[in-house]
């Protein structure tokens, strides 16, 4: 790869609109929650930071499931319930076999730990929790080991509100500009307007220089106000139709 460069990693395209979206950034891989516009029902996918399948339309008869968090080889799911944003329902799924290791109704998920999920059951008192070991699906009542958050190194650019340097003045942009330092560099983010649609740029700056740039998104009918989110030097952009995920490798 030549050095200081944008490089399109892969490109993934999904039937209805992305829901949600879930990062293991340990074991680099992302899941995706989408939605049947017609009768609402979640399918989940995961996919590794090279855009091979790891677990492709994987779906659900019940609607209230939603995506809660992608750990290892297991992807965790809660229920919402008709007025409330959660209710009593845990399932995990391992999913290389896609095999249901555990299905929990009486529950409700509280947090999610490396290895552990917090629970609460709905018949006992507050103050008395439980933990599901994820692997297994073992319910017990404390933790063996120390309770530690999974790796995150998700960043999201800020939006820019200094003077910009000379090397970027020429450009037309539209609205925000958004920068994140990266390792000796920056990433840029912004929207040029070409008669009623938008283009979204990428582009990698040195203190002095444009390195390189490139148009990740055109034809867009109206501004992104979140453009992108970086994990492990991939950047990942949702088109404005919500069905596809672009990754690029800087």
């Amino acid at each position: 790869m030549t050095k200081y460069t944008i490089n399109k990693a892969f490109e993934k395209s999904f039937p209805y609109p992305i829901w949600k979206i879930e990062v293991d950034c340990a074991k680099k891989c992302i899941a995706i929650e989408y939605r049947n516009p017609d009768n609402t029902l979640p399918t989940f996918s995961v996919f590794d930071f090279f855009g091979q399948d790891l677990l492709d339309s994987f779906e659900e008869k019940e609607k209230e499931w939603t995506l809660e968090a992608v750990q290892g080889d297991h992807l965790i799911l809660k229920q919402f319930g008709s007025n409330t944003p959660i209710k009593e329902g845990i399932k995990i799924v391992h999913i290389p076999s896609k095999e249901i290791i555990y299905t929990g109704m009486e529950y409700i998920l509280q947090d999610v730990f490396d290895g552990y999920i917090k629970a609460a059951h709905r018949s006992i008192p507050s103050g008395l929790d439980f933990y599901i070991n994820i692997p297994t699906g073992e319910i017990q009542n404390h933790m063996i080991t120390p309770a530690v958050y999974p790796l995150n190194h998700i960043h999201y650019p800020l939006p820019h509100t200094g003077k910009l340097p000379k090397f970027m003045q020429h450009l037309l942009v539209e609205d925000t500009i958004w920068l994140q330092p990266f390792k000796d560099n920056f990433i840029w983010a912004y929207h040029t307007k070409t008669d009623d649609s938008y283009n979204l740029h990428l582009c990698l700056s040195s203190r002095t220089e444009i390195l390189d740039t490139t148009i990740i998104l055109n034809n867009l009918a109206k501004l992104i106000p979140q453009p992108y989110f970086e994990v492990e030097e991939y950047i990942f952009f949702l088109s404005n139709t919500k069905q596809e995920i672009v990754a690029y490798l800087v």
